[in-house]
């Protein structure tokens, strides 16, 4: 009778686990995307598809729609009616933008995204956008916790073959993490990549196990959180959108709406921008930023893993550069020639590698309606990106050449005031 009533008591439990094993290491799929689901997430900016696995894999699998990821920042939230989702949903290109990134994705972020989509880079297109606002000198990597996958790292350990520069670089910052650096598991796998050191196979056992059960869980919770933007923006815009696609027609358009959407200040600011960010606080954001400075930061080591693996992929890149909104940046005391410089740094880290496709719009922040608000761009700026993006896209992949030198992962690139000498003597 004891027995029984132990069994009676303990039996449920040990059941349950039993069955809860079961349900992570089976070897299925836990759950059905639809290609309404995966629509709807490439546009949603759910953090759950951004840190997940099964949404991407879904995507870029299709074999009808061809998704093409999109990385950036805060940008690409801005879903108005020349944006590129907008367009190609609209004018039935031969791709549909999927949107990795909201504000505080930057390249270590993007980079461990990429572990996670390997067929989604590998001798494919993509378009990034860059903001210099990522090269920052302090408080650097504050978003990172809100970003971080546990799966996303367990993907990277697990594609470890040979360690080489960027693995141990990578390594290096994840530990300064404190998400990976308390976990038991990962700070002693990351620990031994930094020290040069090869997964043992009883590692790489943990790392299976742990792998598949992160796997599981993002099966099960990736398709949460999902938005209904494509209802309440995208079809909305479509209907908005003049018939014919050529850029004048565009440009009318954007030139429209820009001026509908950015009549009460005079900073070409949005209006609902305006009014709920800028207009309270006016007084004291006069010369608020003379002393930001993008030319020294960490990031731009973290950018150069993001290239790395670029090229690991054989990935075709466009790379797109963005303004600031000139009359906002003349307002607040933003150095326009500390602005160029970083921009100048930027592009030699990609030229000098053969990432040669660049759409640098630095210089055009001060055209009417180019900018949605203050750093991102609006109507007519995302008219002008569509003409870099619709030909590169449309034209499909063509193999790059690129030759990555390690040495932009030093603190010597992070740290170098870039003058014309300067940038000129790095190798």
């Amino acid at each position: 009778m004891k027995k029984r009533g132990l069994w009676w008591i303990f039996g449920p439990v040990i059941i349950a686990f039993i069955l809860i094993a079961a349900l992570f290491l089976a070897p299925f799929s836990l759950n059905h995307i639809t290609k309404k689901d995966v629509r709807e997430a490439s546009v949603s900016f759910s953090k759950n598809v951004f840190k997940g696995e099964a949404v991407k894999h879904a995507a870029f699998s299709d074999k009808k729609t061809r998704y093409v990821p999109f990385f950036g920042s805060s940008e690409l939230l801005r879903l108005d009616t020349m944006h590129p989702s907008m367009l190609a949903a609209k004018y039935h290109r031969n791709y549909q933008p999927f949107l990795l990134g909201q504000a505080g994705t930057e390249s270590l972020t993007h980079y461990l995204s990429m572990q996670e989509m390997p067929k989604a880079l590998h001798k494919k297109q993509v378009v990034f956008v860059i903001s210099q606002q990522w090269f920052t000198k302090k408080n650097s990597k504050v978003a990172f916790p809100e970003f971080y996958s546990p799966l996303q790292t367990a993907d990277w350990l697990r594609q470890i073959k040979t360690i080489t520069p960027t693995d141990r670089f990578i390594a290096e910052r994840l530990l300064r993490q404190k998400q990976v650096k308390d976990s038991d598991v990962y700070s002693k796998l990351v620990t031994k990549i930094s020290d040069n050191q090869p997964l043992s196979a009883t590692d790489k056992k943990i790392l299976s196990l742990k792998h598949r059960t992160l796997l599981r869980e993002d099966q099960l919770f990736s398709n949460f959180s999902n938005t209904d933007n494509w209802n309440k923006f995208v079809e909305p815009a479509i209907k908005r959108l003049p018939e014919q696609a050529d850029v004048p027609t565009l440009l009318r358009e954007a030139t429209k709406i820009g001026k509908e959407q950015t009549n009460n200040n005079p900073f070409r600011i949005k209006n609902s921008f305006y009014d709920s960010r800028v207009k309270l606080n006016i007084k004291r954001l006069k010369d608020s930023q003379r002393d930001f400075d993008y030319r020294q930061s960490e990031e731009y080591g973290d950018f150069q893993a993001v290239l790395a693996e670029f090229a690991k992929k054989d990935t075709d890149v466009l790379f797109i550069i963005q303004p600031v909104n000139q009359r906002w940046s003349d307002y607040t005391g933003l150095r326009t020639d500390m602005y160029y410089q970083s921009v100048n740094k930027v592009k030699k880290q990609l030229q000098s590698q053969g990432f040669n496709n660049i759409a640098d719009f630095s210089h055009d922040g001060g055209r009417d309606y180019f900018m949605q608000d203050t750093i991102h761009l609006g109507w007519n700026g995302w008219v002008a990106a569509d003409e870099k993006i619709k030909p590169f896209l449309t034209n499909g992949y063509h193999a790059p050449k690129y030759h990555i030198n390690n040495n932009y992962l030093s603190t010597r690139w992070q740290n170098l005031m870039p003058t014309e000498e300067n940038l000129q003597e790095f190798k």
